[in-house]
């Protein structure tokens, strides 16, 4: 997202390679992991913030990847749904917003356009793997 909208030419479709089964956190770590070794590899610019989706376990798994590769992350916290909880890397409360705030629900936009978009790109692959493409 830029100026908050979103930046569809930067938007990225990963598989997952290396996790076997179902596991959100490893998935996580992977997707993190090849995105910014790309972005630091290719001298290209992080964005500001890192949004990821889930609560302090998902966080945890996405600084776990920045540690393992050694590269120094942009600003990195996670949304929980249930509770629409802000949690970030160094704090032990979960930060909370008004329902009505306005940065929640910019929050709130790029997570949802996010699982969109993954969900659009979940459904091609079913779709290819019914008609043996």
């Amino acid at each position: 997202f830029i100026d908050g909208l979103p930046f569809k030419p930067n938007y990225r479709r990963y598989k997952i390679r290396d996790t076997q089964g179902v596991d959100d956190f490893a998935s996580i770590r992977e997707v993190v992991s090849r995105r910014f070794q790309k972005l630091h590899d290719d001298a290209q610019v992080f964005p500001d913030l890192l949004l990821v989706d889930g609560g302090k376990g998902q966080l945890s798994s996405a600084m776990a990847a920045f540690r393992a590769l050694d590269i120094t992350p942009p600003v990195v916290i996670s949304l929980a749904k249930r509770e629409e909880e802000i949690y970030l890397p160094d704090a032990d409360e979960p930060l909370r917003l008004s329902r009505h705030s306005y940065a929640l629900r910019l929050l709130q936009y790029v997570r949802d356009e996010a699982h969109r978009f993954a969900q659009h790109y979940h459904h091609i692959l079913r779709r290819r793997s019914m008609l043996g493409d």
